[in-house]
């Protein structure tokens, strides 16, 4: 018995001496043949994954001459055929998948090219990995896609567009920003000026309620109507003057008039005979001011 060894992820091919195919042998060990039975070992096959490198040229659908480097991961799966149905079955199956990629390739433009390498892999496989493995026994373990590479003067030419176009939307996004807080601060004015004209029509509101109980007062109290009038307009004029100090470095002139009425002095005694008449009396007993009845005509 002569003794022969099959390492792991190899496969042992037997010939007889004319070269007839007798089997495979892929059990790992050593192994034993009866001699002069006329058998050899024909060939080992390495059974593990390697690789092959492919820089595919292709023409994009926008008309970019453009290389896509390639790696593919290959791995026999059938010895016998990957052994005697092909003269070289690694070239011939990168072949196939180099006229796949292109078919693929030239259906897309360039700047699709760059987000379409993950799924190409799996493209390659579906389209073309069934005829592989039955023609040369070879199994499509992955096809891996490297980014694609254009000339130099359309690399240049992509950067320039690619960047063109983020300024562009750069500057329509600082548009549409400035639009936003313009029209944010338009509401935010017209809101304060709304609040703000409530608020001034809520305290002139409040002013005129208290001008009328005042001058309801006066007029109760025995007042003439034209006076009462002038004491209100006067004391708002001093309101405003006062008002007006307080606001800063302001100088505020004044004509005297004549009329002992609208003076200050006169007005400022009339508030205080109105403050009086609203006092209620010492006793604590609430007076009643009885008026006389009305002459009756005859």
């Amino acid at each position: 018995m002569l003794p022969y060894k099959v390492r792991e992820k190899q496969a042992v091919i037997i010939e007889t001496t004319g070269g007839k195919f007798v089997k495979v042998q892929d059990a790992p060990g050593y192994k034993w043949k009866v001699p002069f039975t006329f058998k050899k070992v024909a060939a080992r096959i390495p059974l593990d994954v390697f690789e092959l490198q492919v820089n595919l040229e292709t023409k994009t659908k926008d008309n970019i001459f453009a290389t896509v480097p390639t790696k593919l991961h290959l791995q026999v799966v059938d010895p016998k055929t990957y052994h005697y149905n092909a003269n070289r079955p690694e070239e011939q199956a990168c072949s196939k998948i180099e006229a796949v990629m292109k078919q693929l390739t030239s259906d897309m433009e360039f700047e699709a090219l760059y987000q379409a390498r993950e799924t190409l892999g799996a493209e390659v496989r579906d389209k073309v990995g069934k005829d592989i493995e039955d023609l040369y026994g070879l199994k499509i373990v992955d096809v891996i896609v490297d980014q694609p590479q254009a000339p130099q003067a359309v690399q240049d030419a992509f950067n320039s567009s690619k960047s063109s176009q983020q300024t562009a939307n750069a500057t329509v996004n600082a548009a549409q920003a400035k639009k936003q807080s313009t029209i944010l601060d338009a509401e935010a004015r017209k809101e304060a000026l709304r609040l703000d004209g409530e608020g001034v029509a809520e305290q002139r509101a409040a002013m005129f309620q208290n001008m009328t109980t005042q001058y309801n007062a006066l007029v109760q109290a025995g007042m003439p109507q034209e006076t009462a009038e002038k004491i209100l307009i006067k004391m708002m004029e001093l309101d405003t003057l006062r008002d007006v100090a307080k606001s800063g470095n302001v100088i505020v002139t004044t004509t005297a008039d004549k009329d002992p009425i609208t003076n200050t002095q006169a007005a400022v005694k009339a508030a205080d005979k109105l403050q009086q008449s609203q006092q209620p009396p010492a006793n604590g007993n609430q007076q009643r001011t009885q008026r006389a009845p009305a002459p009756q005509q005859p």
